[in-house]
């Protein structure tokens, strides 16, 4: 009979306690992974090993390599900035909606509502991984492309990871909403999942939207996760898609 050996083999470990670390905010949003010399030292193996371990981490884009410079912790606010190359030209992490033209703009975003303890309905439950009836903090936030209004985002956030959040630290945070949950609560999101479906527009996101009621609109439910695979955020938003449109490239 074949043995297998169920045991991981080192550059899992390796990876796995990188990520551990990572989530627990050992290492800041911005700033350099030790080099590969030290930890090879730390984890008492070869350099070949921790680099595999880290070429997992930043595939999966826990980790990213800067030309000359090495490995850091993704800023998400560093991630969103005018590029110098033109007016048109923006970067913005996870914000995919963007005028027929392809020219990417930043939204200029209102926030309209804010409601600090909710209990999580039935629907939202098994995204989050949540119990239903678990409290969460509710935001609605009004995105404007070029002074139009574009989207309207419900954001339904699990009130367990963000204690102390409210309408004032919301509305008055520095750079984006992730940017706020990596540097506040330590919650860097890495990917999104995201579920797209033409829909009519119900009446109160119409009217946000300035348009008819059961107009068609794109509603995307999208899951934010952080490190560690971790649900933090589940973001229904609704889309007017007459003179804009869903663009993501992926890798």
């Amino acid at each position: 009979m074949t043995r297998v050996n169920a045991e991981p083999t080192l550059w899992r470990m390796i990876r796995d306690s990188l990520e551990a670390a990572l989530a627990a905010g050992e290492y800041p949003a911005g700033t350099p992974l030790p080099s590969e010399a030290k930890l090879a030292a730390r984890f008492g193996c070869a350099i070949g090993t921790v680099r595999r371990a880290v070429d997992e981490l930043v595939a999966a884009r826990v980790l990213v390599r800067r030309q000359g410079r090495g490995t850091f912790v993704p800023d998400i606010d560093a991630m969103t900035r005018l590029r110098q190359d033109g007016p048109d030209r923006t970067s913005f992490y996870f914000f995919h909606i963007r005028p027929e033209d392809g020219a990417r703009r930043l939204p200029e975003t209102e926030l309209l509502g804010f409601r600090p303890s909710v209990p999580c309905p039935g629907w939202a439950a098994p995204h989050l991984g949540l119990a239903v009836g678990a409290p969460m903090i509710v935001a609605r936030n009004l995105q404007r492309i070029g002074g139009s209004p574009v989207v309207l985002d419900e954001l339904w956030l699990p009130k367990a990871l963000f204690p102390g959040l409210d309408r004032a630290s919301f509305a008055g945070r520095e750079g984006t909403v992730y940017g706020l949950y990596q540097r506040r609560f330590g919650h860097s999101v890495i990917r999104t999942d995201e579920r797209l479906r033409a829909v009519a527009a119900p009446a109160g996101v119409a009217a946000a939207l300035d348009l008819p009621p059961g107009a068609p609109v794109l509603r995307i439910l999208r899951v934010a996760m952080a490190i560690g695979d971790r649900p933090v955020e589940l973001r229904v938003s609704h889309a007017d898609t007459r003179h804009h449109e869903y663009f993501n490239s992926l890798a």
